[in-house]
C-alpha cells in the first residue's frame, strides 16, 4: 500500500511492502491527528487530535493546500511533542481531496517499467485530460485471468512537497504517503466481497474489495448544503451505495456480502446502519470493529486510517 516512498521512488508494491513505521499523521474531518503505535494488539496507542482553524488549510488536488503555514506547523509540532516518536520516519495521510485514486484495466502490459508508467499515464490522461504536468504516480499491477488491473494514485508534486517540507522543518522525514480511504484496506483480514465507505464532513471515498484485491474506487464531494436535512441527508449516500453495488454486480460479476463504514460524523451512525441493513439485507459494520487496539470506539473510528499503515 505504498504510494509515495521517499527512499525508493521506483517501489510500486504498495499493498505488500509497507515500511515499518510506528508514527504518523493524518488530516481528516477538519482535524489534524497523530498516532504512535508500538504494538498492533494489547497496547494503547498514544494519540493526538486538534481541530483545524478555519481558513488554515484547503484540501485540493490542483493547488497548494496550506494557507497558514505557521499555524499548521505549530499543530504538527504539538502533535510530535505529544506522541514523541523515537524514529524520524513517519507516515502521512493527506486529505482525500488532495489525491486522485484510480482503478484501470489493461489487456497487456510492456515488460519495461519505464514503458509501463507511460502506458498507465496515457490511460489516466485519456480519462482526465487536464491533469497538470508535475504529477507523482504510484501504482500496483495485479494480473487477473490474462488481463491486468492497476490500482494507483496521483498527486501534484507541489502539494506533496509542501507537506514534506513542513515535516522536514520539524526534523522528520515523510516515509509514506497514502490516501486515507485506501489505507483502511490493510485493516481487513476476513475473506469476502464488500464495500468500504469513508464518510467525511465534506466528501466520501469508497472502494470495493474482493478478498485481497481492490477492484473499484470512487470519490465524491457532498453538496454545499449537505448535513442540513438531518437523517434525510443519508439518502444520497444510500443511493451512491446502491449504484456502486449494481455496477459491481454487472461489470465485475461480484455480489457484495458486507458494507463497512468509517463515519466521522458524530451521532449519526445508527440511522445510517439501520437504513443500509433494511435496504440491502447485508451485514453492516463500522470500521472500528476491525481496529485491534485498546481505544474507545470513537477514537478507533477517527484514527482507523493511521492504524491501517502503522506497524
Amino acid at each position: 500500500m505504498i504510494f509515495f516512498e521517499k527512499v525508493r521512488l521506483s517501489l510500486k508494491k504498495f499493498f505488500t511492502e509497507l515500511p515499518v513505521l510506528e508514527a504518523g499523521f493524518q488530516i481528516s474531518a477538519g482535524r489534524i491527528e497523530g498516532c504512535l503505535v508500538k504494538e498492533r494488539t494489547n497496547f494503547k496507542p498514544v494519540v493526538f487530535s486538534e481541530e483545524l482553524p478555519p481558513g488554515s488549510l484547503e484540501p485540493s488536488f490542483h493547488k497548494r493546500n496550506i494557507r497558514q503555514r505557521e499555524i499548521i506547523k505549530e499543530i504538527f509540532r504539538k502533535g510530535l511533542e505529544k506522541i514523541n516518536p523515537e524514529k524520524k520516519n513517519i507516515a502521512f495521510l493527506p486529505p482525500e481531496l488532495s489525491l486522485k485514486v484510480f482503478v484501470l484495466h489493461f489487456e497487456s502490459m510492456p515488460s519495461a517499467e519505464t514503458e509501463v508508467e507511460k502506458v498507465i499515464l496515457f490511460a489516466v490522461r485519456k480519462q482526465q485530460p487536464l491533469l497538470p504536468q508535475d504529477i507523482r504516480l504510484s501504482y500496483q499491477i495485479m494480473p487477473e485471468n490474462g488481463r491486468f488491473r492497476v490500482v494507483g494514485v496521483l498527486a501534484r508534486r507541489a502539494v506533496i512537497d509542501e507537506y514534506e517540507e513542513l515535516f522536514a522543518s520539524l526534523g522528520f522525514q515523510v516515509k509514506l504517503i497514502t490516501p486515507p480511504t485506501i489505507s483502511l484496506f490493510q485493516l481487513l483480514k476476513e475473506p469476502g466481497e464488500g464495500l468500504v465507505m469513508n464518510i467525511e464532513p465534506d466528501s466520501w471515498g469508497g472502494f470495493v474489495f474482493a478478498g485481497e484485491r481492490i477492484v473499484f474506487y470512487r470519490q465524491k464531494t457532498f453538496a454545499y448544503n449537505w448535513g442540513e436535512k438531518g437523517d434525510q441527508d443519508w439518502e444520497s449516500v444510500i443511493q451512491e451505495i446502491e449504484t456502486t453495488a449494481r455496477f459491481i454486480e454487472d461489470k465485475e460479476e461480484l455480489k457484495l456480502d458486507r458494507i463497512i463504514i468509517r463515519n466521522t460524523l458524530p451521532g449519526k451512525k445508527e440511522v445510517l446502519y439501520s437504513r443500509l441493513e433494511e435496504k440491502f439485507g447485508l451485514m453492516v459494520n463500522g470500521i472500528e470493529d476491525y481496529v485491534e487496539v485498546n481505544l474507545n470506539s470513537e477514537d478507533k473510528t477517527a484514527f482507523a486510517p493511521l492504524f491501517g499503515v502503522l506497524r
